[in-house]
C-alpha cells in the first residue's frame, strides 16, 4: 500500500481555513504560497466548497470536465493531503474552526469521551453505534465542552466579514451545526443540486458549501462504480453553473477542496477482530456501560482502548490473526512520527493506544448485530494515496 503522510504546515486540508482568513483580512498563516501563487491576495469574496469524498483520484479521473478543464486553463489545481485520520469528522471540525485534528480531539466517527466514560460519534451527537442522531442530549455532555469553543465565522466576523455556510437542510440544524457554524448565516437547502443556487445567491465575505453526495454513493457502490461517476460528474456539472453565477457578482475566489477520497472495499471480506478473536475483550478498557471501549475510528483505520500493561498482547493478537491484511500500531508511534500534527492532551486522552491500518482494499472492524457491522463498497480513513490525497481548485471570477 502507497502510504501517505499528512503534509500538516502548508499543504494540507488543515491549513485552509487558516488560507480563507488570509485572503478576507490579510495576515499570515495556512497554505504555502506557492499553492495558489499569483491568486494568493486579498479578494473581497471567497466561496469555498467541499465536495465530501472528492478526493484526488477522482479529479484525475474526471480531468476533462469543462469544469477542471477551466481550472486548469484559468486558474490553479493543486494536491494537498487529508489531516489522519481521513474522515469528515476530524475534517468538518476542522472546517468550521480551523482548529486541526491533533488540537481538536475530534478524530473520527466513533470515539472515546471521556467526560461520559462512553464511545460516541461526535458528528451525529449520539452514542455510538445508536441508529439515529442527538441520543447525546440529555446525557450531561455540554456541546460546548466536546467541540471546540471558537469557529472561524466568529473570528471573520470580528474583522468586519461575514460568512454563509450552506448545508443540506437535513443537518443545518443539528447540534454539532449549531455548535460549529456560530457567527454564520446558515442557508439551508433540500433539492439535490439546491446548493448552487444557495451558495450563488450568498452576499460578500465568505461562503462555505459542504456537498455530500460523491462521498454517500461511493460508500454505497464504491469509488470505482458507475454510480459514482455519475455522482462526480453532477457535482462538476453544479460547480460550472456556479462558476458562471459567481462570475455575474463581482470579483470572487472559488475554491473547491474535499476532505478525503476513499478506497474500495468489500463487506464479505471485512475482518471482525472480536468473533476472530474472543479473548480480545478481556485486553480492553471497559466503558461506563460494563461495554468494552469499541470500537472507535472505521474498518479502515479501528482503534481498541487497551487495558495498562496489555499493549504487547493486543498487538501480538491482532499481527498473528491479520497477516499482511493490516498494519497494527502503538498509537503513540504515530503521534511520535507527526501522523497527527501536534498531538494535544484533548486527542490524547481521547484516543485509543493500538490503531489497525488495513491494506489497500481491506477492511478491518468489530461486529455487534444491530450496532456495529460493515456494509460500505467505499471507505475512507486510513493512509492510503486514494484517502489521503485531495484536491484544491482556485478559479478567479468576475
Amino acid at each position: 500500500m502507497e502510504e501517505v503522510r499528512p503534509a500538516y504546515g502548508g499543504r494540507s486540508f488543515a491549513d485552509i481555513p487558516a488560507t480563507v482568513v488570509r485572503l478576507l483580512t490579510g495576515g499570515r498563516g495556512g497554505l504555502a504560497p506557492e499553492i495558489l501563487g499569483s491568486l494568493d491576495r486579498r479578494w473581497t469574496k471567497v466561496v469555498l466548497v467541499v465536495a465530501d469524498g472528492f478526493g484526488w483520484s477522482v479529479a484525475e479521473r474526471h480531468a476533462d470536465h469543462p469544469f477542471l478543464r477551466r481550472v486548469a486553463a484559468e486558474g490553479r489545481l493543486s494536491q494537498l493531503t487529508s489531516q489522519f485520520p481521513s474522515t469528515t469528522s476530524a475534517h468538518m471540525t476542522t472546517l468550521h474552526t480551523g482548529v486541526p485534528v491533533g488540537e481538536s480531539g475530534i478524530y473520527e466517527w466513533f470515539q472515546y469521551e471521556p467526560a461520559l466514560d462512553r464511545m460516541i460519534a461526535p458528528l451525529l451527537y449520539s452514542y455510538a453505534g445508536d441508529d439515529r442522531r442527538e441520543t447525546l442530549r440529555g446525557s450531561g455532555l455540554d456541546p460546548a465542552a466536546l467541540y471546540p469553543r471558537e469557529t472561524i465565522y466568529e473570528r471573520l466576523a470580528a474583522a468586519g466579514v461575514a460568512s454563509h455556510a450552506v448545508q443540506h437542510a437535513a443537518i443545518a440544524d443539528t447540534t454539532f451545526s449549531r455548535a460549529m457554524l456560530r457567527g454564520a448565516a446558515v442557508r439551508p437547502f433540500t433539492a439535490d443540486d439546491g446548493w448552487v443556487a444557495e451558495t450563488a445567491a450568498a452576499g460578500p465575505g465568505y461562503t462555505v458549501a459542504y456537498v455530500d453526495d460523491v462521498d454517500a454513493v461511493g460508500h454505497e457502490h464504491g469509488p470505482d462504480s458507475g454510480a459514482h461517476a455519475a455522482a462526480a460528474t453532477g457535482v462538476l456539472d453544479g460547480l460550472a453553473t456556479l462558476a458562471d453565477l459567481l462570475a455575474a457578482g463581482g470579483e470572487t475566489l472559488l475554491l473547491v477542496t474535499a476532505d478525503h477520497g476513499q478506497v474500495r472495499v468489500h463487506p464479505a471480506t471485512t475482518v471482525y477482530v472480536n468473533e476472530r478473536l474472543p479473548e480480545l475483550a478481556r485486553h480492553l478498557r471497559g466503558g461506563d456501560d460494563g461495554r468494552p471501549l469499541a470500537p472507535a475510528g472505521s474498518a479502515r483505520d479501528l482503534f481498541l482502548h487497551v487495558l495498562p500493561g496489555h499493549l504487547d498482547d493486543v498487538q501480538w493478537l491482532l499481527e498473528d490473526l491479520l497477516g499482511e491484511t493490516a498494519e497494527v500500531r502503538p498509537t503513540h508511534e504515530l503521534m511520535d512520527e507527526g501522523v497527527f500534527g501536534a498531538a494535544g492532551p484533548r486527542l490524547r486522552e481521547r484516543i485509543g493506544e493500538v490503531v489497525v491500518l488495513p491494506k489497500a482494499g481491506e477492511s478491518v472492524w468489530w461486529r455487534e448485530p444491530g450496532r456495529f457491522d460493515m456494509r460500505f463498497r467505499g471507505h475512507h480513513g486510513g493512509l492510503s494515496a486514494d484517502e489521503m490525497l485531495i484536491p484544491l481548485a482556485a478559479l478567479p471570477l468576475g
